[in-house]
């Protein structure tokens, strides 16, 4: 029997679920935490959910994020986990295979390599090892050049266990002690590519996000515009309003 798919309301009921759980835990041990992305700018443009997100993004630093892998599985609700089975991105899920399609995931916050020859080469393995850990990549998506790079470093990681693989970029991910430039190191390719700085998350606020109390960036404003352009506040055209992760 084919399993049914959550619906959008449905993923959304979960995700709320799961961010009540984090917030929770992060505001009982004084964890550090951010909406990012698409969570952010719902919490500024709809007070909630973008209608048609299908998951929940939050950033934290590399030492934040520490304590809060050391905490959460001590203290989660037990239907929840946090994992790294599929992807180079930790994410909270529900352990119900059949909830799986709503996850929220942990953006890190690392430092950068001084701008130059060793950032590059810094930026291209990351890129080169979330290529070696793609799986089921819809290559319709690329240019050419996309799909022969995507391919080889698909090539290039089978040998390797996904658990190999996760340690290598974590390793090298946080293998720059300290630096005033950082970037969303485990983000998608165009994602990390963003520079940030401590002071652009350094005060925090909060607003309501599903009627969730949640910390932002004070300057969400300055964020936004970085991600989004200055028209943030502006929904994009209907033929666009599309989940991410779902086929529905």
């Amino acid at each position: 029997m084919e399993e049914k798919k959550l619906s959008l309301p449905e993923i959304h009921a979960e995700l709320i679920c799961q961010l009540q759980d984090i917030v929770a835990i992060c505001d009982r041990h004084g964890i550090e935490y951010n909406l990012m992305c698409g969570t952010l700018l719902g919490a500024v443009r709809h007070k909630g959910f973008i209608p048609w997100d299908d998951d929940v993004d939050l950033l934290m630093t590399r030492a934040e994020f520490e304590k809060f892998r050391a905490v959460y599985p001590k203290e989660c609700d037990r239907q929840f986990e946090l994992t790294y089975l599929d992807t180079w991105t930790p994410r909270v899920m529900n352990r119900d295979p059949q909830k799986a399609a709503a996850f929220t995931d942990f953006f890190i916050l690392d430092a950068v390599p001084a701008a130059g020859m060793k950032r590059k080469l810094w930026f291209l393995g990351l890129h080169t090892l979330q290529g070696m850990m793609k799986k089921n990549v819809d290559y319709s998506r690329f240019s050419l050049k996309n799909k022969i790079l995507i391919g080889g470093t698909h090539v290039l990681g089978l040998p390797f266990s996904m658990k190999t693989k996760a340690k290598w970029y974590e390793k090298l991910s946080a293998c720059v002690r300290s630096s005033d430039d950082l970037c969303m190191s485990n983000g998608a390719f165009e994602l990390m590519m963003h520079i940030w700085h401590p002071e652009q998350f350094a005060r925090k606020i909060k607003l309501p996000f599903e009627g969730i109390d949640c910390l932002v960036p004070a300057r969400w404003d300055e964020v936004l515009t970085i991600l989004y352009g200055k028209d943030y506040m502006t929904p994009p055209p209907e033929s666009e309003r599309v989940a991410k992760h779902l086929d529905i």
